[in-house]
């Protein structure tokens, strides 16, 4: 499985995340310390979500090969993703697609680093 980031989803995750930050592609499920939202969800959503890259992330057991590094995700929601998936910027909105088609059309940017407490 991996992840290409576009130069211009890129700039955006520059913006908002330290350098050297952990990032994780983080299905909002309800599990873990960084979700709000139950399974009983409807919809699809995920966020991209950076922590301390000493972090301790359980839930967060699998990594994911990016053109930037090393992201990580929670294994069981491997099949809410696809094999080759893309991270873009398109009308204002950080876009996650793949060879099914887009996965979630509005990702959110969670920082929470220490450098943002």
């Amino acid at each position: 499985m991996k992840l290409t980031i576009t130069n211009d989803a890129l700039q955006q995750l520059n913006k908002v995340f330290p350098s050297d930050s952990k990032l994780l592609l983080s299905f909002d499920d309800g599990v873990g310390p960084f979700s709000k939202v139950g399974v009983c969800s409807l919809d699809v959503s995920f966020d991209v979500i950076a922590v301390d890259k000493d972090a301790e992330v359980p839930d967060y057991d699998t990594k994911l090969a990016a053109n930037v590094g090393n992201w990580y995700f929670k294994g069981y929601t491997n099949i809410y993703l696809d094999q080759d998936m893309k991270l873009d910027y398109t009308n204002n909105q950080i876009v996650l697609s793949g060879e099914s088609g887009v996965l979630d059309s509005n990702i959110e940017l969670k920082d929470l680093t220490k450098q943002n407490a």
